[in-house]
């Protein structure tokens, strides 16, 4: 056989590596494209004060609201010889009737008392510098 006879090998023909080449290979990870961020800053001047909290204060009047009407609907409960003589309310009826105007009642003073701490904390308020970022991302 001469040497013109003999087949070339598979790669000087050009052919393509095997599938099980590819794989085994190790691939390089590409890096992510970091976007291009922009941060503007601007300074405003505000008023820093303290304020109540109303729903706490209406909350804790009308707990104590309930509580006097508990408190009283217990103190004035009528003698069981005026029952029989006259006609009264049951002391769960007082109770109902009372606590009804207790809780109206204490839920008006805490906000009343709200107000007032609300005017008292006024007194006390302070300008300050404040910075504020902004940032954005800067499309090409």
């Amino acid at each position: 056989m001469s040497t013109d006879d003999q087949p070339e090998p598979a790669a000087d023909r050009g052919a393509q590596p095997h599938a099980a080449d590819e794989a085994s290979a190790p691939v390089e990870p590409v890096a992510p494209v970091e976007p291009v961020v922009e941060t503007e800053t601007s300074r405003d001047e505000v008023v820093v004060r303290r304020a109540p909290r109303y729903g706490a204060f209406l909350l804790v009047g009308a707990v104590v609201g309930a509580l006097v009407a508990l408190v009283l609907s217990l103190a004035f409960t009528p003698d069981p010889d005026r029952v029989a003589q006259d006609f009264t309310y049951d002391p769960g009826q007082v109770f109902g009737f009372l606590l009804l105007g207790g809780v109206a009642i204490g839920a008006a003073l805490g906000a009343l008392t709200a107000l007032i701490v609300d005017r008292a904390l006024a007194r006390r308020t302070k300008r300050v510098v404040a910075e504020r970022d902004e940032t954005h991302r800067v499309d090409d």
